[in-house]
């Protein structure tokens, strides 16, 4: 699954140190929570991160003044109020239990950075080492000979993100583009609805697969190529988004999920099925990126799968 959206907000721990919000950090420990209440319920624990995150980004909007650090503590009593709320009290009292105290989980020389990133990240090869290098470079240039892992993982985070950025879908010259596709309005390829649930939002998901069944082009297509198929898929998505945001939903935030990324990735983008997860994150991110560009509203989160 990859996973695009949210934002950066730094956490301030009880014993001064600090960290980036990691959002999988917290549905491991919400996991943890409900599994030692007796409970399985991931998908529970995947919502109360998402409410959470769009809190913060919220708050960071609002709060410019304090910038965009946050007590540890305030939000592991966001957590529990709404586990609290939501019925499940003993998966509270759990989460309490295991609050993290500090934002550095022991210390990191240069030379360990390459081996953390594989065991953390998966991180291997020539892919694994390039990042390595440019962290160790980063680290170095600011005198550090020891850091903790979390600024590992944030400076991974920042190359990864920069990577990313720079790897645009091509254009191909205009003589040569493909005449149009046919828009393809098969009514089960986007599906959209209002949820009221524990993180109240509007859900969308798209069927890539589905969307581009009557495609007639050669992959690889490239940006041009999926244009005039994704940009009225976008303005239906748009147009719906907008009738469901009414009735005490005037204010609820899009969250999009793209079905079968990868089927659709290797078919129509020429992707090797065998590429690192490492590459097919970054440009899922890219892909998904664009979609979003063709929204008049972005979405808060998106999901890949």
């Amino acid at each position: 699954m990859i996973e695009t959206g949210g934002g950066t907000v730094n956490i301030l721990y009880a014993d001064g140190t600090s960290a980036f919000f990691d959002p999988e950090e917290l549905r491991l420990r919400l996991e943890k929570s409900f599994a030692a209440a007796g409970r399985t319920d991931p998908a529970v624990a995947g919502e109360i991160v998402l409410a959470v995150e769009y809190a913060l980004s919220c708050r960071d909007t609002e709060n410019t003044d304090s910038g965009s650090v946050i007590h540890a503590g305030e939000i592991d009593d966001c957590v529990v109020r709404i586990l609290e709320d939501t019925g499940y009290p003993d998966a509270a009292r759990h989460f309490r239990e295991t609050s993290v105290t500090s934002g550095d989980f022991g210390k990191l020389t240069p030379d360990g950075v390459e081996q953390y990133l594989a065991e953390k990240l998966q991180l291997t090869g020539p892919a694994g080492s390039e990042l390595a290098a440019k962290i160790r470079t980063a680290l170095s240039a600011i005198g550090a000979e020891q850091c903790s892992p979390r600024l590992v993982l944030e400076l991974a985070r920042h190359f990864r993100d920069t990577a990313a950025s720079t790897h645009r879908l091509g254009v191909p010259p205009a003589a040569k583009a493909a005449p149009p596709a046919e828009p393809v309005q098969e009514p089960d390829v986007l599906q959209i609805r209002r949820s009221d649930k524990i993180f109240a939002s509007i859900r969308a998901e798209i069927d890539l697969p589905q969307v581009f069944a009557r495609c007639t082009l050669t992959p690889p297509l490239t940006e041009l190529a999926l244009a005039p198929i994704l940009m009225p898929l976008a303005e239906r998505l748009d147009a719906e988004y907008v009738s469901l945001r009414k009735d005490g939903a005037e204010n609820y935030p899009l969250v999009l999920t793209f079905r079968g990324f990868a089927d659709f990735a290797a078919k129509w983008l020429a992707y090797d099925p065998d590429m690192s997860k490492e590459t097919m994150h970054k440009r899922g991110r890219v892909f998904a990126a664009y979609f979003s560009s063709l929204l008049r509203r972005r979405p808060f989160k998106t999901f890949l799968r």
